[in-house]
């Protein structure tokens, strides 16, 4: 079970209206709770506006505005603000009607947010549920061979982009000028060549980039030691099976995939593994309109169930997290020689 923490316990939403947010303290249990189990939720209720909501997760996540984590750019699509705040409408790029597979989040990038907060401005009429999974319990579930064999390969993670003109496509999910921020073809392909992000983007066809990130699935937490770090089920191109344009093309053509970091496919059984160890540390959290949940995103991984109607969550990065010094096995050491 997980408590909330409801708006007389995080200060009183009128007065965060006209505060800076350094004097409104949430409470301590509230930082405990991210401390010992890696999230929290604080309820400010229905009433509560989405820069009360920026408020709070601000205090709880320990940032001022100015050292937030920028998701455009960085992340997997393009995001808009929502009434101007931090906070990013974290539905683009999720279709509804698919469940959305745990991650940490931009765990392929070269830095990652030290937290992610999610604020509930509008809930489905039906589902839409959050999902969360402690990475600590995932990693106690899984063999010592399928870790051991992350650890020796990481993983490629791969997507397509298609130029931004070609947006009514049925086969259009991202563009290169959106994933590196520029109209420019040529600081595209600079920036998304890049040796030490162990980043290669190269022309797949007459329409298509392909990028490949590779990464490794391990990080040291500040205080928990090594942890199991990915986004292995939320880009393996499975994940959009039953999807009505992208669930009838083969895993390798889907707009996300990724392999093991040698760039051999992942088999049925090592897929199993995973979700099977996800599926048993699965928590299930409804949020209600006023609900600020903020994680830990270097343990706790995140996704959500399938929904109906309207939904509306902000999605909001603290300071970011530099990836530790890493290699890629050989296989991937080749592939960036050209």
């Amino acid at each position: 079970m997980y408590r909330r923490f409801t708006s007389p316990l995080l200060t009183n939403v009128a007065k965060l209206r006209k505060m800076s947010g350094a004097s409104a303290m949430p409470h301590e249990s509230a930082f405990s709770d991210i401390a010992e189990k890696g999230y929290t939720v604080a309820s400010l209720g229905a009433s509560a506006s989405i820069r009360d909501m920026e408020a709070v997760a601000l205090q709880l996540m320990g940032v001022d505005p100015s050292s937030t984590g920028s998701y455009n750019g960085r992340g997997g699509v393009v995001r808009k603000s929502i009434d101007g705040t931090g906070f990013v409408d974290s539905a683009a790029g999720a279709p509804k009607e698919l469940t959305i597979q745990f991650h940490n989040e931009m765990a392929y990038a070269a830095e990652f947010p030290k937290y992610v907060t999610f604020a509930m401005v509008k809930q489905a009429n039906v589902d839409g549920t959050t999902t969360l999974a402690d990475n600590m319990l995932v990693q106690q579930k899984l063999s010592a061979s399928l870790l051991n064999k992350f650890r020796a390969l990481g993983v490629q993670y791969i997507r397509f982009l298609h130029d931004e003109s070609e947006k009514s496509a049925p086969d259009f999910y991202n563009s290169w000028q959106g994933a590196f921020q520029t109209s420019s073809m040529d600081v595209a392909l600079q920036n998304g060549n890049n040796r030490s992000k162990f980043s290669i983007l190269k022309k797949h066809d007459d329409r298509r980039l392909r990028h490949i990130l590779w990464c490794p699935v391990f990080h040291q937490h500040p205080t928990l030691g090594e942890l199991f770090f990915n986004s292995v089920l939320n880009r393996h191109g499975s994940w959009m099976d039953g999807h009505s344009f992208f669930g009838k093309l083969p895993n390798s053509e889907r707009p996300y995939h990724c392999t093991w970091g040698d760039g051999s496919e992942f088999n049925d059984e090592e897929l199993a593994e995973i979700r099977t160890a996800y599926s048993e540390s699965t928590e299930y959290i409804r949020l209600n309109p006023g609900d600020v949940l903020v994680l830990d995103n270097l343990r706790v991984v995140h996704g959500r169930t399938p929904y109906q109607g309207s939904r509306l969550l902000g999605l909001l990065l603290s300071d970011m997290v530099p990836r530790q010094a890493c290699e890629p096995p050989l296989a991937f050491a080749k592939l960036l020689q050209g």
